[in-house]
């Protein structure tokens, strides 16, 4: 681990071209939130925004994606929606729904075919929970929490996510165990370890298996990790394992993969990347040891493990852990909330209770509310 390279590398996305029968599902299921959110029909939206019904239509269907569009034109769209009631700050989940649309569509057209490394959207960029959640949602059905400061439909039943048929499913998935499995270098490691934790939001047995396997396999070779790639690439197989009810491969990952301070600290960086608290966008996973601790108050980090805090969680493990490293190592995130205080020693009482905590979670629970203790005073 000591001896991770940092290579600097950019990596730039240059789309794969797009197949006529490619549906921007996530994108048009927002924009039909949208409009039901301001309580319009498909007539009265497309009277509104002087276009033929049809056109709306198609775009909510997803058979005429939204990415299709000039961005001329969408920020046109989003100005008249603005005006018509939809939040302005979410159009900024509009615009990361046609990324999850992008990535979707690319899997989906290449099913069992590998893509080149510098063409896959996956290699574009590192994730966070905001895209991430929109890719999974039509696997998920659990919405950006983004969409939580919309008004219920005011009209009729919706479904709860965006629609994929088995098919295209069996295709994205197909499409990431290729991809998983082809990409080995460690100048691939940044779209191998993204394939890796969203084949974790597949349900069959081939996938599981895959996951199981190339754990192992790296657990056995983790003397040679080199990259911190191949380290998070690990760490994303044991999420995966652990979302689908086997939690002993995480812990195994804590025990032997967050050991030292350099580890600890990506660990870190990654957390606060991943919910917000680093603003600029990361090309690779080499971030995770390049940037300053300095660079993010973890507030937003605290917060946010907090509320993931509960018994009986799948990663119960790796949030009680890297809880306690965020107080360990900012101990004034705490002085600096004494609101949150009661909030954080309740959840800290009520995960307590799971029967199912490993002595070093139940131990790094009890230090953290040692810590909570020591700020009430």
């Amino acid at each position: 681990m000591a001896g991770w390279r940092v290579n600097g590398s950019k990596r730039l996305w240059r789309a794969g071209k797009r197949m006529p029968g490619c549906r921007g599902v996530v994108s048009g299921y927002l924009f039909k939130i949208f409009r039901q959110s301001i309580g319009l029909t498909q007539v009265e939206l497309a009277e509104k925004l002087g276009m033929d019904v049809a056109t709306v239509q198609g775009w909510e269907s997803g058979r005429r994606p939204l990415m299709a569009l000039r961005a001329g034109d969408l920020s046109r769209m989003s100005i008249q929606l603005a005006a018509l009631g939809v939040p302005p700050a979410l159009f900024a989940v509009l615009h990361q729904a046609i990324d999850a649309d992008l990535i979707l569509c690319d899997g989906i057209e290449a099913g069992g075919r590998v893509i080149p490394a510098e063409d896959h959207p996956l290699a574009a960029g590192v994730h966070r929970r905001e895209l991430t959640t929109l890719i999974t949602w039509p696997f998920t059905g659990v919405a950006p929490g983004q969409l939580a400061q919309l008004p219920p439909p005011r009209r009729g039943p919706t479904s709860d996510r965006p629609l994929l048929g088995a098919d295209e499913r069996r295709r994205f998935f197909d499409h990431l165990l290729v991809i998983a499995d082809a990409y080995r270098k460690p100048e691939h490691g940044l779209m191998r370890r993204q394939a890796i934790y969203l084949l974790g939001f597949d349900d069959r047995t081939p996938s599981a298996e895959w996951l199981v396997a190339e754990r192992r396999h790296a657990m056995g070779s983790m003397r040679r990790w080199e990259t911190v790639s191949q380290w998070a690439a690990v760490r994303s197989s044991a999420v995966s394992l652990a979302r689908n009810g086997e939690p002993d491969a995480l812990r195994a990952f804590i025990g032997s993969g967050l050991l030292t301070e350099r580890q600890n600290l990506a660990n870190l960086n990654y957390w606060s990347y991943w919910v917000g608290e680093l603003s600029d966008v990361a090309a690779d996973d080499d971030f995770m040891l390049r940037t300053e601790p300095r660079c993010w108050s973890g507030a937003r980090l605290f917060d946010h493990l907090v509320n993931s805090l509960r018994p009986d969680s799948e990663q119960a493990d790796m949030n009680i852990h890297t809880l306690w490293s965020l107080v360990a190592a900012r101990p004034g995130v705490i002085d600096r909330r004494p609101a949150a205080l009661a909030r954080v020693r309740q959840r800290i009482e009520q995960t307590a209770t799971d029967p199912n905590l490993t002595p070093r979670a139940r131990q790094e629970l009890i230090k953290t509310e040692k810590a909570v203790r020591s700020a009430h005073r």
